[in-house]
């Protein structure tokens, strides 16, 4: 979350009479949640005002611009394909103006004229994870505007990362004004996570999608490493961003004191055409922080995915709006992606609706703007203003469209998730694969595999394939688990399957003894899928054999083997040593057979010197099996695994 300064913490601070002091607002990081998701199914939006109207054949041009007049309307331009007229009306006037239309009888059909969009959502892989995009019907905004080159964003902050891959290719040359050059590298990470969240690179398979990723960033350092910076600098910041033609300025930072110096760079920045996006602060009181608080400027709380203000958003008669600011999933520092929780993500967001307002209508001025996204947006708390989130939530395609809404309401829906793969009770070896299913209503932002109740990995884009290596973890039974999340927080998880592993290839010793002149093992081994072990026509050998050479090696052919139903035996001398004799016992269990072997040797003679590390290879048909086995003494001549 974000902080600001008290006016106590200040104190320390109050022998600086030239220079206050202001604290940016620290976003909380952690660990990316990230995922791919669909869009959730939106109405359609028509454009406001205007009308499609094709004439029955014989209608008279006369007899249609009489129509046309009558129902006070103006024909914009005529339809080659069909011979139809585009006609506009003025807002108020739509279902009139239809009404009056239909009774001229001239006409085949009067219509509404609705928008469409592109067919498909951002690739960027987390953008499943972005809670706030959906919720304030910035995808449906996306389909009129993605923000435009003359629509600059100018993040006031840290300075920005310029190698970052979402953000490299977004960036205006910026300004230093903290150390008075033309380099604004980001020496500190705050500014890097915001300027991601107001336009990142959309649809570029990587990270994440900015809200408004066709307006250029253009990076200002006004505070320094340690995050703050003097009135006199993001003043100056303001003022100069605006001299570049930023039409928004995003100012994710505040302070506790009033100045003239900040009230006059915003005034010059309205002025100049741009508008000023600061952040309410996240002290959880009603005393104004500034810029916020200043005239003209517009101040942003904060809600969470549920639509409900976080207990550290400011609130006062100075808040304008709220805007998503928990957990606000973006670009970070060395390339990386973070969320970002405070009143400074939910600013950044704000100037990211700004830019695809001025994307679509440049000609706005920042009075305008700024009246279109408060009237657009969604009704919170009490009815109409309240001190807690101004006018309401921000609301993307309202703001674009006014009276179309395109917020989505708060996703209280499970996602589901289900494991496909291994099954319970399978045998799996080497690096095995566990596939997971998981579906939303919106969609998933991640999935989580738990191996023995602890996080093995998670992914964020369909499909949800894991791998496990088996010689990492014990031999023998394990316990599986997913989880699925979307990105309102909601989960599902599935029971536990139990499975069990070998560090070998398709077999699992369970135990094994080497006590004198005999050797005992009990094992477990799977075939693939499209083979069945066979007694009249495969033959099982087994050998053991350690870095002082063969212990034991035996075969089992199908003249030495009696089989009833699951169950095979034999008893056979073994191939070396020359003495003594083997007896092998197979079952098979399960509708994905797994066998289970014993091997049972007795009065090996001579019995060769045996090691601590053997390794057993069991050969079933054609395909061998095998596993390495670390003994351990336990008495006289006598060795156990495990």
């Amino acid at each position: 979350m974000t902080v600001a300064f008290h006016p106590v913490a200040m104190s320390r601070f109050s022998y600086q009479t030239k220079v206050t002091l202001i604290c940016l607002l620290v976003a909380v990081t952690s660990l990316a949640a990230p995922v791919a998701a669909e869009h959730a199914t939106r109405r359609a939006h028509r454009v406001r005002g205007q009308l499609i109207i094709r004439p029955k054949a014989g209608a008279s041009p006369r007899a249609i611009a009489r129509a046309v007049n009558r129902a006070g309307a103006v024909v914009r331009r005529r339809m080659a394909a069909n011979g139809g007229r585009v006609v506009s009306v003025p807002r108020f006037l739509t279902a009139h103006a239809e009404s009056e239309l239909r009774r001229s009888g001239l006409f085949r059909s009067v219509e509404r004229d609705y928008l469409a969009g592109v067919a498909a959502i951002p690739n960027d892989p987390n953008y499943g994870a972005q809670w706030g995009l959906p919720r304030t019907g910035v995808p449906a905004a996306w389909d009129l505007s993605l923000g435009s080159s003359s629509a600059t964003i100018a993040v006031l902050d840290t300075g920005v990362d310029f190698t970052h891959i979402d953000l490299a290719g977004q960036l205006l040359a910026g300004r230093d004004v903290i150390n008075d050059d033309l380099d604004p590298s980001d020496d500190h990470g705050h500014g890097t996570r915001m300027s991601g969240i107001a336009a990142a690179a959309w649809n570029n398979a990587e990270g994440i999608a900015g809200i408004a990723p066709n307006s250029p960033l253009l990076p200002v350092k006004v505070l320094g490493a340690d995050g703050l910076g003097p009135y006199s600098a993001i003043a100056e910041g303001i003022t100069w961003a605006a001299d570049q033609g930023a039409r928004v300025i995003s100012l994710s930072l505040s302070g506790s004191v009033p100045s003239q110096a900040l009230q006059d760079a915003v005034n010059y920045a309205t002025a100049s055409g741009a508008v000023c996006v600061a952040s309410a602060g996240n002290d959880g009181w009603s005393q104004p922080v500034y810029p916020a608080a200043t005239n003209g400027a517009v101040a942003v709380a904060a809600i969470d995915e549920f639509d409900q203000r976080p207990w550290f958003s400011n609130y006062g008669a100075w808040i304008s709006h709220a805007s998503p600011g928990v957990g606000i999933l973006t670009t970070d520092m060395g390339g990386g992606y973070a969320p970002s929780t405070g009143t400074s993500p939910a600013a950044a967001f704000s100037a990211g609706v700004f830019g695809l307002l001025f994307g679509l209508e440049p000609t706005l001025t920042p009075a305008q703007a700024i009246a279109r996204l408060e009237q657009g947006a969604f009704d919170l708390g009490d009815q109409g203003w309240d001190p807690y989130h101004g006018w309401g939530g921000v609301d993307a395609l309202a703001t674009l469209v006014p009276g179309e809404p395109g917020a989505t309401p708060p996703d209280d829906t499970d996602p589901v998730v289900e494991l496909l793969s291994p099954s319970a009770g399978s045998l799996v070896s080497g690096n095995f694969s566990v596939e997971v299913s998981a579906n939303d209503n919106v969609g998933v932002s991640r999935v989580e595999l738990f191996l023995d109740n602890r996080k093995h990995a998670s992914e964020t884009s369909p499909p949800y394939s894991f791998v496990i290596d088996s010689a990492s973890i014990e031999p023998g039974k394990h316990k599986l688990r997913a989880y699925a999340f979307d990105a309102a927080g909601n989960k599902d998880q599935t029971k536990n399957i139990k499975i069990l592993t070998t560090p070998g290839v398709g077999l699992l010793v369970k135990n094994a003894k080497v006590v004198g002149s005999g050797v005992r093992i009990t094992a477990s081994f799977v075939l693939p899928e499209e083979v069945v072990f066979d007694p009249q026509n495969d033959s099982i050998q087994v050998h053991l054999e350690g870095a002082s050479g063969a212990v034991l090696s035996a075969l089992a052919t199908p003249a030495d083997i009696s089989s009833n139903g699951a169950k095979t035996s034999a008893t056979v001398d073994p191939l070396f040593p020359s003495g003594g004799s083997v007896k092998f016992k197979t079952k098979v269990k399960g509708a994905s057979p797994i066998y289970t072997l014993k091997v049972k040797a007795k009065g090996l003679d001579p019995m060769p010197p045996v090691d601590d590390i053997l390794n057993l290879e069991v050969t079933v048909g054609t395909h061998i099996l095998s596993q390495a086995l670390n003994f351990r003494p336990k008495g006289v001549q006598r060795l156990v695994y495990p």
